[in-house]
């Protein structure tokens, strides 16, 4: 078969055209997403038998059942699951525009032409319509890929907010159960002031002792009972915000708060495998693929777009007959390509290119936080250990202090003043240890939220 010259001049414009426009396609940048780090605190290292999970740091049954209805109950969590639901929608769609377009049209008509001696008649049209956009810069599949990358996105964001409202369920607990630990003490410090009164009566009836003894001894209660009611109040706060991430409201709990929670301290891996597990990270790194793929969707606006059009059609006076009978066809293949849009499809590229550059940014401020966040977690577990352990010196050192001053004023040998700043100290020791083992738990949490642990 011979082929005309003006079909190969034609076939030799259209392929310099297509790669006259292929150099308008800007290369897609290089991006570093990677760091050299090592930890500087010295850590233990994870194995693989290692626990993933950060409810696998506690054995407490009703504190799964509770993780497991907050993260079922909770507004918030179920907004950002709808979110990823409309993702996953318009991902469909984004691939759907790489397909052909099928439509289907029935127009029927009765037409009354202006002649003489002419009657009305009827007029069906049946018409089937293809249209076809052929990709040839990859702009469409781009733009698929940046949809793909953006549900990838929501999906990380999705993972961070559960392991975000699992940690905070944990803290809660940890929170309701030491507070409730310094409600006792607190009780403790009321009863033995009580009991510190009686024995300045029976004192002041043997003769001994002076009446301010009893007014000093009064005032001490009072403050106590006063902390005590804050505390309490405190903790009755504490329950309804837990319930309101439940997503009800009550100021019920099932959780046993009798006893000190016991959390493990997370193991730690190296760098790039704590890293690697992050969702929020994950979230960061999809967005800057996303950005680089929208970067080029809008560069290749600029360049001339092929659609492939079909269209099927018959007209019968019946519409009993429309499917009877020959039908016309025709086939075109149309070329657009944008000529004069006073540098708005420039801007909008170029707008592109300062998103993606953003996105690579708020990625590299994800990765340093990321590093911080565990550096510090990990500086404060040291710290409050040591904490722990000098606060567990100082309880005992004051409650035998208190002993001391307990016997000294009953031998008449102590002031009133001396035994009561004793119990002071004896019971403050006691509730600054409770805070700290508080602070030091729920730096656990805080610490295996920031490894990437989760759900």
């Amino acid at each position: 078969m011979m082929i005309s010259v003006s079909k190969l001049t034609s076939l030799g414009l259209f392929a310099l055209l297509l790669s006259g426009c292929s150099g308008l396609i800007p290369d897609k940048p290089q991006r570093q997403t990677g760091i050299e780090y090592n930890w500087q605190e010295q850590i233990p290292r994870l194995s693989d038998s290692e626990k993933k999970r950060i409810l696998d740091l506690t054995d407490y049954d009703e504190l799964d059942e509770l993780v497991k209805d907050t993260l079922a109950a909770n507004f918030d969590l179920r907004q950002t699951a709808l979110r990823l639901k409309e993702q996953q929608l318009l991902a469909q769609n984004s691939h759907a525009t790489r397909q052909p377009e099928l439509n289907l049209q029935l127009d029927s008509q009765r037409i009354q032409e202006q002649t003489i001696n002419t009657h009305p008649y009827n007029s069906h049209n049946l018409v089937l319509n293809l249209n076809w956009e052929l990709d040839v810069w990859g702009r469409l599949a781009d733009a698929s890929l940046a949809t793909d990358a953006e549900t990838e996105a929501l999906k990380a964001d999705f993972t961070a907010a559960q392991n975000s409202l699992t940690a905070r369920v944990i803290q809660s607990w940890i929170d309701l159960s030491l507070r409730q630990q310094i409600i006792n003490s607190e009780q403790q410090r009321v009863k033995s002031l009580q009991n510190t009164e009686a024995v300045i009566k029976d004192r002041f009836r043997n003769g001994l002792g002076q009446l301010a003894d009893l007014e000093s001894a009064r005032v001490a209660t009072a403050q106590a009972l006063a902390s005590l009611a804050s505390v309490r109040q405190s903790q009755q706060e504490a329950i309804r915000q837990l319930a309101q991430l439940r997503g009800i409201n009550s100021n019920q709990i099932k959780l046993k708060l009798d006893a000190v929670p016991q959390i493990q301290t997370p193991p730690v891996a190296l760098p790039a495998t704590v890293l690697g597990q992050r969702p929020d990270l994950i979230a960061a790194y999809h967005r800057v693929l996303a950005s680089d793929l929208q970067t080029s969707v809008s560069h290749k606006q600029l360049l001339p777009s092929f659609n492939l059009m079909a269209n099927l059609s018959q007209n019968q006076p019946q519409f009993s007959d429309l499917l009877s009978g020959s039908s016309a066809w025709s086939l075109l293949g149309r070329m657009t390509a944008p000529l004069f849009n006073a540098g708005r499809l420039k801007r909008d590229a170029k707008i592109a290119e300062l998103q993606a550059e953003r996105s690579y940014l708020v990625y590299q401020q994800t990765l340093v936080n990321a590093l911080n966040e565990v550096e510090i977690t990990l500086s404060r577990e040291h710290s409050l250990n040591q904490q722990q352990q000098l606060l567990t010196q100082a309880k005992n050192h004051a409650q035998v202090s208190l002993q001391y001053y307990q016997a000294r004023y009953q031998d008449g040998l102590a002031d009133i003043l001396d035994l009561l700043n004793a119990q002071q100290t004896a019971f403050d020791s006691k509730i600054q240890l409770l805070q700290a083992q508080q602070a030091r738990l729920t730096n656990r949490v805080t610490l295996a939220l920031a490894l990437g642990m989760g759900v």
